[in-house]
This record gives structure tokens, C-alpha cells and sequence, in this order.
């Protein structure tokens, strides 16, 4: 994100594109040319937000209304519970499990 931020700044200064390539040269997480480029001309057009958009992805089956209310339950009644103990108990992914408590329930953990 930092280089976008750079290559923003870049647009600002009104820096050529190539010049913004070579300026935004890290080392180790240095963007290609290409990506350098697109970002460029994203704000260059008029673009302000330096993050990325969110894609579509499958959609969650596992954090629904019903699965995040059973977590909580399961959580009050038991706060020494792991996270592994919960997914199994609701025979949901670890993965989805965790995404309950970060995302949804995180103020309470």
C-alpha cells in the first residue's frame, strides 16, 4: 500500500509514469512496471481510495445469523473454549469459525 500511496503522490506532483516507476522502487516489494501503470492511470483518472476493491468470492455458507448467535452462546457459557471446540461443535470450518469471532464478534471475545 505504500507504494500506491507513492505512486499517488507521484500523479500529484504531476511525475511522469515512468519516472514513478523508478521512483517507487523498493527492493524486495518493488510493483512491476504493469501494475505501477495501472495504478497510475487509476489516479490519474480520478481515483482516491489506495486499497484494493473488494472481489467476489464464494459466498460464506458457514457465517450465517443462526451459526454467529450458537457462537456466542457456546462462548458465554464457556469462555476457555477454543476456537477448533466451537467449529466442531458446529460442524463449521475453523476457518469460518475464526471469522466469527474477529468479524462479528469481536468485542465480545
Amino acid at each position: 500500500m505504500v507504494q500506491r500511496i507513492s505512486i499517488k503522490f507521484c500523479v500529484k506532483k504531476q511525475n511522469q509514469v515512468a519516472r514513478t516507476h523508478s521512483d517507487v522502487d523498493c527492493g524486495v516489494w518493488t510493483l512491476d512496471q504493469s501494475n505501477v501503470y495501472r495504478w497510475y492511470k487509476m489516479f490519474s483518472e480520478g481515483r482516491e481510495d489506495v486499497n484494493n476493491k473488494n472481489r467476489a468470492g464464494r459466498l460464506s455458507t458457514s457465517t450465517t445469523d443462526e451459526n454467529i448467535d450458537e457462537v456466542k452462546k457456546i462462548i458465554l457459557a464457556n469462555r476457555q473454549i477454543t476456537v477448533r471446540e466451537v467449529a466442531e461443535d458446529l460442524n463449521i470450518s475453523i476457518g469460518s469459525c475464526h471469522s466469527i469471532f474477529t468479524n462479528d464478534l469481536g468485542n465480545l471475545c
